[in-house]
């Protein structure tokens, strides 16, 4: 793009900028106006745009995208590194996954702003379902949202394939940092546990000390073991489903980095189906899971291998239950901390994790 800026600033995403930006991938776009019709203000923010064009390939962009990343100084100086590795992920990874991901028309950084772009198209127009922190999906659904992640944990398996990009870390930069910096401070855990959210938590999860340990013993383990692609984040949140569809699909990848196939597994097959249903089917949805892992062309774990790594990733989950009001709705937290808390309860994962 020459020496174009990227944009800082919603202002900033002019027909100039995104005919550059559009052109790389597709030559011969030609923007000549640029509306936006909405903003949804975030730790990612989400620009939806109408565009009209002077020049358009056949096979070029509609007329309506969604542009995401930083927009916000005080936000990037924070998260920056997320929207980078979002913008990363779509550029150089999401081409040879091989798996059903929201269409991206440009994707790249700028380190020097701490700035990522990615612009896709605006889901919206194309009427997809979103997901949402509290809803809960079938068992039939996550059984199919677990054979997608089989498919990108296999194709990168042992930490070789799309996955291997050299700047690519073991273990999320991005969400290790936010963990340490909000949930494990002790102001913060104490606001929260004040809150009704909370109220699902046992004696042993109240206790910070002893849950952070746990935490960091699961990061440890995964660090130690088979790498894989990890979106890292997958909740049911941050799903999605196409008209006619009902396997969900995955979205927001800010987090994503080489670690264990449980961090994406675990946390979805817990955090999207109601207590119930999940003690009935966790142990048929995991060999489920497996199976199609192994159709994958790797070593997969054994199903016993396999259990006890489950049984020492719920934690993750259960930090929804200090979520602060300002990030998520309480409602939405205290169903998916309840979700966390129950697994954690019936696998004794403190106890497993050796905390």
């Amino acid at each position: 793009m020459g020496a174009m800026t990227m944009p800082v600033r919603v202002e900033e995403l002019t027909p100039e900028w995104l005919t550059a930006a559009l052109a790389v991938h597709c030559p011969g776009t030609v923007v000549d106006t640029a509306t936006v019709e909405s903003v949804i203000w975030g730790t990612a923010t989400k620009v939806f745009l109408r565009l009209g064009y002077a020049a358009r390939p056949e096979d070029g962009p509609p007329e309506a995208l969604c542009v995401k990343g930083g927009f916000q100084d005080e936000l990037r100086e924070v998260a920056g590194v997320g929207y980078r590795q979002e913008a990363l992920f779509y550029r150089d990874i999401a081409p040879q996954l091989d798996v059903p991901l929201p269409r991206a028309w440009y994707a790249d950084i700028d380190e020097a702003l701490n700035q990522g772009l990615v612009i896709s198209d605006d889901l919206r127009v194309a009427g997809v379902g979103f997901g949402r922190a509290g809803m809960a999906y079938s068992v039939d659904e996550v059984a199919a949202g677990l054979e997608l992640q089989a498919r990108w944990h296999g194709r990168t398996w042992g930490a070789t394939g799309p996955g291997a990009a050299p700047w690519l870390t073991v273990g999320s930069p991005f969400f290790r940092h936010a963990m340490g910096q909000m949930f494990h401070q002790p102001a913060h855990w104490d606001r929260m546990l004040g809150l009704p959210q909370t109220a699902c938590l046992t004696d042993d999860m109240r206790d910070r000390d002893r849950v952070v340990a746990g935490l960091h013993r699961q990061w440890a383990l995964d660090d130690a073991g088979v790498q894989c692609l990890a979106h890292g984040d997958a909740h049911i949140g941050n799903t999605y489903r196409m008209p006619g569809e009902t396997a969900p699909r995955f979205l927001d990848w800010q987090v994503f980095s080489l670690g264990s196939w449980s961090v994406d597994a675990s946390y979805f097959l817990v955090g999207s189906l109601t207590v119930a249903d999940r003690q009935r089917e966790e142990e048929a949805l995991l060999r489920h899971y497996l199976d199609v892992l192994a159709a994958q062309g790797v070593t997969a774990p054994s199903f016993d291998e396999a259990m006890d790594s489950y049984r020492k990733h719920h934690l993750h989950g259960v930090m929804w239950a200090f979520c602060p009001p300002e990030m998520q709705d309480p409602q939405d937290c205290a169903e998916m901390a309840q979700r966390h808390v129950s697994a954690a309860i019936d696998h004794d994962t403190l106890a497993a994790l050796e905390v």
